[in-house]
């Protein structure tokens, strides 16, 4: 083999492996940046639940990649309190829906979730489900 040949298969070569490092470069990037779902480390489960809160009726704000919907509490002694409803496979949580405690069950936080706003503040909302 010449070394000519051989300078452009070393040139090539060099060219193939930058594109692939790139490509992995912002794989990666885009992994870590992941930003509004809840990820295992802005989510902390309790064992077992704390608090109730006390309201009855919630609006989702917004519902997040994985199906979980941040919402607001719509009862005068909590107004514009933010809390989580985690995804769920029997529920389909979608933007400005109504969701009512119904009568007889509870409120409980269950967890904290961690999330940076559109304005960079990072805010801690709690996690709840409603339960008997």
């Amino acid at each position: 083999m010449s070394t000519r040949t051989k300078s452009i298969l070393i040139y090539v070569g060099g060219i193939v492996t930058g594109i692939i490092l790139t490509f992995a470069f912002f794989f990666f990037v885009a992994l870590g940046n992941s930003n509004g779902t809840p990820s295992d480390k802005n989510v902390v489960l309790f064992e077992k639940p704390q608090q109730e809160i006390n309201v009855k009726s919630f609006e989702v704000m917004q519902v997040l990649p994985d199906g979980s919907a941040l919402a607001t509490v719509e009862d005068i002694s909590n107004i514009g309190m933010v809390v989580l409803f985690l995804a769920d496979e029997e529920v389909s949580y979608y933007d400005d829906q109504k969701i009512n405690v119904p009568t007889g069950k509870r409120v409980m936080q269950i967890g904290t979730y961690k999330y940076v706003t559109r304005s960079e503040m990072e805010k801690t909302v709690p996690i709840v489900e409603i339960m008997d």
